[in-house]
């Protein structure tokens, strides 16, 4: 799995630096760059990073945990537009186009596979109130290889990147913590992971 995200970074930074080489592999990857954005009416091309970048670029240092069956990494929560990543259909019902998103970059250390599912996050806000995931959909076209907006069956040994959209918080209102529940499939508990920032 890391020589395939290995692949892709060496792909967007070809891309970015507007190198033509291509990558040379035996395995296909299905994958829209989002480096740039195309606007049809006119014919050009805007820059526009990926979303795994804008998260990146807007959080604090990235919180691991790591437990017999899951290393977790929230890479962060920032504000982060997203009006360019949501299914179509939800576009209308989006309101203010900036979310809160929290990245996780997860790996499988056990046996098992395990289930990541964004429906078992929680959000504890700034005002101690507790706030779930958002009811818009991102469209997984526009996230690129081995990102997921929702959930996710993760084999052992294998990683993938979870976006979670938080619901739109109140103006003054930001994300102090952030808790995951993982369910490893077989058995009957399931662990919580905590993260404050």
């Amino acid at each position: 799995m890391g020589r395939f995200l290995n692949q892709l970074d060496a792909v967007d930074r070809q891309r970015a630096d507007g190198s033509t080489a291509e990558i040379k592999s035996s395995d296909s990857v299905g994958w829209r760059d989002l480096s740039t954005k195309s606007n049809r009416a006119t014919g050009t091309e805007t820059a526009n990073r990926r979303i795994t970048d804008r998260i990146q670029q807007h959080s604090d240092e990235s919180l691991s945990i790591e437990t017999g069956a899951v290393r977790a990494t929230l890479v962060g929560v920032p504000q982060v537009r997203i009006d360019d990543l949501v299914y179509t259909h939800h576009r209308d019902r989006l309101g203010n186009p900036t979310r809160a998103c929290a990245l996780f970059d997860v790996e499988n250390t056990g046996r098992i596979p395990i289930n990541w599912s964004s429906r078992q996050t929680k959000f504890i806000g700034t005002d101690r109130y507790t706030y779930r995931q958002s009811h818009i959909s991102l469209d997984p076209a526009q996230l690129g290889a081995g990102c997921y907006p929702s959930q996710v069956e993760i084999e052992p040994g294998c990683r993938a990147r979870v976006i979670t959209p938080v619901e739109q918080l109140p103006p003054t209102v930001d994300v102090a913590k952030v808790i995951h529940r993982v369910d490893v499939r077989g058995r009957p508990d399931s662990q919580r992971l905590i993260y404050t920032l």
